[in-house]
């Protein structure tokens, strides 16, 4: 969630997710062999897209999203950490052959802060006209900061109306006085996600500008794509020092109803929880549950979750599954579509764990898969490279 300069508390958070169950093919940028690469077109795991060069900083990239195009040709884009200058972006890359073969494609550049793009890029595919813009507009969503981190932050929102190639400033959505880190106290934006819902276009973010909370979660919402309203709780606790952030939303298309997942950082880690709601702009009126596996065990998930609803490919009755990936599992949990809190099943993906790793219901000739993308995952600089699998749906 916080990819941040020297900080005791994400030193702390990146102990956590090192220290997590894994094996030896579980560290992001370590191949198979140096000339391994999937078929055109078939299921894979640990395919590894963008090697960041050496001269690359910090953890050298994190936090992976994905999209597809129309043409069923597949986009990532990720955190990205070259030396400056030139200014930082949110590079894009772009597959035509199902996620086998990537190639670099375009990038979203800071057009009017002179800071860069630096956190947490979020795309969206618009489903309908919305705000003087045609449906199948491609909307990308990041943070924007000065790469000291000091003197304010935006989270800006961007359109690109030929299928991400080339991208236009839209509007600011939300700012923070800084600095851009996870200190209490300061004035940080993190993590933005985008739904469409009841003819508005909803932002979800991570906020720290309330001084009653180190950091809540909140959303604002627009009907032009360039006002946006005031921010609205989503997940806020009393005791200041609680840190719940990382929303992801997706829709239980076959019960109407919405579910979020977030990381709740208190007293117990940074454990994952979810919300389930008749609208997404209500979650804070419902209660969240800890998200744990349904056998003996009762495994929790750690940071960085992501949620989609997809249908379920073995049954015809419009019934689906939930899929929630955490930061610090390579396996996926899989519920019904009640997301009851004893119905969360442990499915092995046999593809690395990542930081806020992404998770897109994808067509693949014609066949929907889950498109799996990863960034790092806070290890050693030198093994965080961009890597993504493409598997049948988990079950």
């Amino acid at each position: 969630m916080y990819p941040k300069h020297l900080l005791t508390g994400l030193a702390a958070l990146q102990a956590l997710l090192l220290a997590a169950p894994t094996t030896a093919q579980d560290t992001p940028g370590q191949p198979a062999s140096d000339d391994w690469s999937p078929a055109p077109f078939t299921d894979f795991t640990k395919n590894i897209l963008f090697y960041p060069p050496s001269t690359a900083v910090n953890w050298h990239t994190l936090y992976a999203r994905s999209l597809q195009l129309p043409d069923e040709s597949l986009l990532i884009t990720w955190e990205n950490y070259p030396l400056e200058p030139p200014l930082v972006n949110h590079p894009i890359w772009k597959s035509n052959d199902g996620g086998a073969t990537w190639s670099n494609y375009s990038q979203i550049e800071d057009q009017v802060n002179g800071w860069g793009m630096r956190f947490q890029p979020f795309l969206y595919t618009l489903p309908v006209e919305f705000g003087g813009f045609p449906a199948g507009t491609i909307l990308a969503a990041g943070v924007s900061c000065p790469f000291s981190l000091e003197g304010g932050v935006w989270i800006d929102l961007y359109a690109s109306t030929d299928l991400a190639k080339t991208w236009t400033f839209i509007s600011h959505v939300a700012y923070g006085a800084g600095p851009e880190t996870i200190a209490n106290g300061d004035r940080a934006l993190w993590e933005p996600f985008l739904i469409l819902y009841n003819n508005q276009i909803v932002i979800f973010y991570s906020d720290q500008t309330d001084p009653a909370h180190s950091q809540k979660l909140v959303h604002r919402t627009t009907d032009d794509l360039v006002t946006w309203s005031d921010p609205v709780a989503d997940v806020a606790y009393s005791r200041q020092t609680d840190r719940p952030g990382m929303t992801t939303v997706a829709h239980i298309e076959s019960t109407d109803k919405w579910i979020m997942t977030f990381e709740y950082c208190g007293a117990g880690g940074c454990r994952v929880h979810y919300k389930v709601a008749d609208n997404p702009l209500l979650f804070d009126e419902v209660d969240a549950t800890e998200l744990h596996t349904n056998d003996t065990s009762r495994t929790t998930g750690t940071s960085g979750p992501y949620v989609i609803w997809t249908p379920h490919p073995d049954r015809d009755d419009g019934s689906g599954l939930i899929i929630i990936s955490a930061s610090n599992r390579e396996w996926v949990f899989v519920g019904e579509d009640d997301a009851d809190a004893e119905g969360w099943k442990r499915v092995e993906t046999g593809h690395w764990s990542a930081y806020s790793r992404s998770l897109r219901v994808v067509s693949i000739k014609g066949e929907k898969k889950v498109l799996f993308a990863n960034g790092g995952n806070f290890g050693p600089g030198e093994l965080n490279s961009v890597a993504c699998a493409v598997l049948p749906i988990p079950r």
